[in-house]
C-alpha cells in the first residue's frame, strides 16, 4: 500500500507540478507584444486576471545586447492586479524584451516575455529565449511531493485522532495507535516545513541552491503563505502535549478534548486557504468549504487506516460490533459532506459543463471525482457488510433476549480489511489528483472555447479560427480556398481588430504566410471583453484585393 501512495505521488505530481503552470493570466501590456513604437515609453505595465504580488525584480527590461534598461524597482501598478517598472530616458531605436515573473493570489508563479520595437517593430523571436522563466523541475517537483505528503498527513492525522477518541476509545491502549499518530504528527510538520523552504525557490524560479538565502526564506515568511504554514506549524507543535496526554493516560478530559479539536480545526484552515480558495469570488465562503471538505476527507482517509491497521486485526468481537455500526453512520455523513462541499468548489471552478472536456484541469477533475465514486461504492460495500454482520445486537449481549448474532468468520473479517485497505489505496489516489488540481490553472479562468467562423472574400471562401477567446494574447489563423476548392495562394494578409461598443481601434495585426492558402498570428491582442469586429485584406496578386469582416466575442 505503501508503494502504490508513492507510485501515485510520482504520476499525480510529477506530470502536473512544474513551476510554470499557475492560475493568474496574462490578460494584457503596455506596450504591447510586438508594439512598434515611434517613441520610446517611460515605464511598462502589465495586467494580470487577478491580484498579484511584485518584487523588485519581477519585470525586466533588455536591449538587444542583454543590457537591463530599467530602473530595476518593480513595484505594483495603480490596481493589485498590475505590475510596472520604469525605463531609463530616451531609449535608443532597436529591439526590447520584457520578461516577468510574479506571484498570482494563490502562491503560484506566473511568468513570461514580450518584445517591443522603438523606430520599428521588433526582432522576430526576440522573446523566445527571455520566455523561458520556468524554474527549476526539480523544486517544482519537491514542492508537489510535500504538498501531497502535507494531504497526506493531515488527513490520517486529523481522522485518527477524530476515530480513536470518539468511535473507538478502547484503541488508544492499541499497540502502534500512537506510532501512526506521531508518524502522521511527523508527516504534516516536514511536509509544512518543507513548502515554507521550497516556496521561496519555487517562486522565484530559482534551484535548490535558493534554500540556502535568507533573502529567499524572508520573502516566504513576508507573504500570506508563509504566515498560513507558519500558523499551521505552530498549531501541530501546540498539539504534542495534548496527544501524548491521550496515550499516557489513555483520555481526556472535555476541555482538553475542544482544545484540541480546535488545533486540528486551525490546521484544516490553513490548509484550505492555501491554493484555489484563496483567489476569485466568495472567498470566505470558498475557505469555509474547502475547511469542511478538508475535515470530511480526514475523517474517511484517517478512520479508514484505523480500521485497516488495527480495528479489524487486533479488536474483540464485542468491540467491532460497537465501532463499526458507529463508524458506518459517521463515514456516510463525511461522504456527504465531501460530495456537497465538492459540487461547490466545482462549480466554482469550472462554470460550466463544457469546461469539463475542454480544459486539462476539467478532465483531471473528471477523473477524480471517478475514483471518489470508486471510493463511496467500495465503502456502500462495506457499509452492507456491516449491516448484514452488526443488525444492531451485540454479540455476547445477554440482556439481549433473542439469540446472540454469530460473530464474523475469520475469513470474514480478512474480506473486510481488504476492502477497506482497497478503498484507502483509492483514497491515496485521490489525494495525489487533489495535489495535481491545486497546481493547474482552474477551468473557470482557463476555459475559452476557440472561435471558427466562414465568410467570403470575393471569390474566396474564407475560415477563421481564434484561440483562446479571452482578455490577452489569441492566435489567428485565417484559410482561404479558390471556388475549385484548392488553396489560395496568398501574396499579403493582414487584419484589423476594432471594438465597437468601447470605440477601440481600429488595431493592425500583421499576418504570417505560413502555407499556401493559411496566413496566421500569435500576437493578437484583446484587452476587454465584448464583441470584436476582424477585418480581413487578404491580395492574392498584384492586383485583386478582398476585404471581409467578422465578429467573436471575447470572454
Amino acid at each position: 500500500m505503501a508503494s502504490l501512495a508513492m507510485i501515485t505521488t510520482s504520476i499525480g505530481l510529477g506530470l502536473g507540478v512544474a513551476p510554470a503552470s499557475a492560475h493568474a493570466l496574462l490578460t494584457g501590456s503596455s506596450p504591447a507584444d510586438g508594439a512598434a513604437l515611434a517613441a520610446a515609453p517611460t515605464r511598462i505595465v502589465i495586467d494580470y486576471s487577478e491580484s498579484v504580488r511584485v518584487s523588485r525584480d519581477s519585470v525586466r527590461v533588455l536591449d538587444s545586447a542583454g543590457a537591463r534598461v530599467d530602473d530595476g524597482q518593480a513595484r505594483s501598478g495603480q490596481k493589485a492586479s498590475e505590475a510596472m517598472v520604469l525605463l531609463r530616458p530616451n531609449l535608443p531605436t532597436g529591439t526590447y524584451v520584457a520578461s516577468w515573473r510574479v506571484i498570482s493570489a494563490d502562491s503560484h508563479p506566473i511568468s513570461g516575455a514580450f518584445a517591443f520595437g522603438v523606430g520599428g517593430p521588433p526582432e522576430a523571436g526576440a522573446a523566445r529565449a527571455e520566455a523561458n522563466t520556468s524554474g527549476s523541475r526539480t523544486v517544482g517537483f519537491l514542492f508537489g511531493v510535500a504538498r501531497f505528503a502535507g494531504y497526506a498527513g493531515i488527513g490520517v492525522l486529523l481522522g485518527a485522532c477524530f476515530f480513536l477518541l470518539l468511535l473507538w476509545p478502547q484503541g488508544l491502549r492499541t499497540s502502534g495507535a500512537n506510532q501512526l499518530i506521531a508518524g502522521a504528527w511527523g508527516l504534516s510538520s516536514l511536509a509544512g516545513l518543507g513548502q515554507l523552504l521550497l516556496q521561496g525557490p519555487y517562486a522565484a524560479g530559482l534551484g535548490l541552491s535558493g534554500l540556502g538565502r535568507w533573502s529567499v526564506l524572508s520573502a516566504t515568511l513576508e507573504e500570506r503563505f508563509g504566515h498560513l504554514l507558519l500558523i499551521r506549524l505552530l498549531a501541530l507543535c501546540l498539539a504534542v502535549p495534548l496527544l501524548r496526554r491521550v496515550f499516557r493516560t489513555a483520555s481526556l478530559d472535555v476541555w482538553r478534548r475542544c482544545e484540541l479539536a480546535g488545533l486540528g480545526l486551525v490546521v484544516a484552515v490553513t490548509l484550505a486557504a492555501i491554493g484555489h480558495g484563496s483567489a476569485g469570488n466568495l472567498v470566505w465562503l470558498a475557505t469555509a468549504s474547502l475547511t469542511v471538505h478538508v475535515l470530511g476527507m480526514s475523517v474517511w482517509i484517517g478512520g479508514l487506516a484505523v480500521i485497516a491497521l488495527f480495528l479489524v486485526r487486533r479488536a474483540a468481537a464485542v468491540e467491532l460490533a460497537e465501532v463499526l455500526p458507529r463508524w458506518s453512520r459517521v463515514a456516510a455523513g463525511a461522504v456527504a459532506v465531501i460530495v456537497l462541499s465538492g459540487l461547490f468548489q466545482s462549480w466554482r471552478e469550472i462554470g460550466t459543463l463544457r469546461a469539463v472536456v475542454d480544459t486539462s484541469y476539467g478532465r483531471l477533475l473528471f477523473y477524480k471525482v471517478w475514483f471518489v465514486l470508486g471510493m463511496i461504492a467500495l465503502g456502500a460495500l462495506a457499509q452492507r457488510w456491516v449491516r448484514r454482520h452488526y443488525s444492531g445486537r451485540v454479540p455476547g449481549d445477554r440482556s439481549d433476549p433473542e439469540p446472540a448474532e454469530k460473530a464474523p468468520s475469520a475469513a470474514a473479517l480478512t474480506g473486510l480489511r481488504r476492502g477497506v485497505a482497497s478503498e484507502l489505496i483509492v483514497g491515496a489516489v485521490v489525494l495525489g489528483l487533489t495535489a495535481t488540481l491545486v497546481n493547474m490553472i482552474p477551468a473557470r479562468t482557463s476555459y475559452a472555447p476557440p472561435f471558427t467562423g466562414t465568410a467570403f472574400a470575393g471569390p474566396m471562401t474564407v475560415k477563421v479560427r481564434v484561440a483562446p477567446t479571452r482578455i490577452g494574447a489569441e492566435s489567428l489563423d485565417v484559410y482561404a480556398w479558390a471556388p475549385s476548392g484548392k488553396p489560395q495562394k496568398l501574396v499579403q494578409a493582414s487584419a484589423a481588430l476594432s471594438l465597437p461598443t468601447a470605440d477601440l481601434g481600429p488595431f493592425e495585426v500583421p499576418l504570417d504566410l505560413a502555407a499556401p492558402g493559411h496566413a496566421r498570428s500569435d500576437r493578437v491582442q484583446a484587452p476587454l471583453v465584448g464583441k470584436w469586429q476582424l477585418r480581413l485584406t487578404l491580395r492574392i496578386n498584384d492586383f485583386d484585393q478582398y476585404v471581409t469582416t467578422l465578429f467573436y466575442t471575447v470572454r
